[in-house]
């Protein structure tokens, strides 16, 4: 809607058409609104790392480890204190990369952060929010959270991944230079039903003598997870199924019902779908996971030294005083 002082401004001279035009330039010229990630002020007293000049406060590192331990709850102290060492080393990198996608004038406009707290919420439960309240953190510093790790995500796709080329003959040359990952050993496709009971199998043999399907029969008795699926495995390589199963299998032609088999787990009954004989893999089936492997490996390589070149030509500084308030080491992260 045009606003009633840019209306007064139309010109009599120009047709309706021509002041649309006008309006619609104007209107393209601002640009969208964005979100400003600068850093909050941190007294010095609550500054535990100064990166490049700007402060890490206590109380994001707080937040950080309150929000680490809703994931991490239930690991031993000592992995406790290698998950916050490691937590710690996020942060300050983090704040790094946030830096850098300002110095380049990388932004995240309204829109994009929006979209980016829906989908962080909607992988979460629907009582998050609880939960951060239950660990002390409040919404307003996980969003930032968020906005931070989108902000990074859309730096790095920028000036790493989007940079790392893998060609089809680097995709072929690999297919070759490494046949032997490319066998895929033989497999069997079979039906399996197990139940607990010798009463459930004398009812599940009885139904088959009547010549209900193994599928429906499965379905209905077997304790299994693949009851659903009609008791169906699908294909599963040979060397992960016990000697015994295999044993039973080998005996049977497609369609034919095993005798039940007896062990730990109960009465068990088969029926063979198929085999699936040991064979390579072609290049067209496997070419595009080749291409997908070789990009990660090589995009993971680039950011690495992209990384720790951003980190020498920074700035961080520990405070000392600080080190025994939040609980763990960072003489790792003095700047040497």
């Amino acid at each position: 809607m045009v606003s009633a002082d840019l209306a007064s401004l139309k010109p009599k001279f120009l047709s309706p058409l021509a002041f649309a035009g006008l309006v619609l330039l104007i209107i393209g010229c601002h640009p969208r609104p964005t979100v400003d990630l600068a850093p909050p002020r941190v007294p010095p007293d609550k500054t535990v790392v100064t990166v490049n000049g700007e402060p890490l406060s206590l109380e994001e590192f707080d937040n950080e480890f309150r929000l680490m331990q809703i994931y991490y709850s239930a690991v031993s102290e000592g992995d406790m204190r290698a998950i916050k060492r490691r937590l710690f080393e996020q942060v300050i990198n983090r704040r790094l990369l946030v830096q850098e996608a300002r110095r380049i004038g990388l932004t995240m406009t309204q829109e994009e952060a929006d979209q980016a707290v829906k989908e962080a919420q909607r992988d979460g439960s629907e009582e998050f929010p609880a939960i951060l309240r239950a660990h002390g953190v409040n919404e307003s510093s996980w969003k930032r959270k968020v906005l931070q790790e989108h902000l990074v995500s859309k730096l790095v796709d920028q000036e790493v991944n989007r940079k790392v080329q893998i060609t089809p003959a680097e995709v072929e040359d690999y297919y070759w230079s490494h046949l032997s990952r490319f066998w895929r050993p033989a497999a069997v496709r079979a039906r399996h039903l197990i139940v607990q009971k010798r009463g459930d199998l004398l009812k599940v043999l009885a139904s088959l003598k009547k010549g209900e399907d193994f599928a429906k029969v499965a379905a209905t008795f077997s304790v299994d997870l693949e009851r659903t699926e009609g008791g169906d495995w699908g294909y599963m390589e040979t060397d992960r199924i016990p000697s015994s199963y295999l044993k039973a299998l080998l005996v049977l032609a497609p369609g034919e019902v095993s005798k039940p088999l007896k062990d730990e787990f109960g009465y068990h009954l088969f029926q063979l779908i198929g085999w699936r004989p040991r064979r390579m893999q072609t290049f067209p089936e496997v070419k595009d996971a080749i291409h997908d492997s070789l990009l990660k490996e090589e995009q993971d390589l680039q950011f690495d030294q992209w990384m720790a070149d951003l980190k020498k030509r920074s700035m961080i500084k520990v405070n000392e005083q600080m080190a025994p308030v939040v609980g763990v080491a960072l003489e790792g992260s003095r700047e040497e």
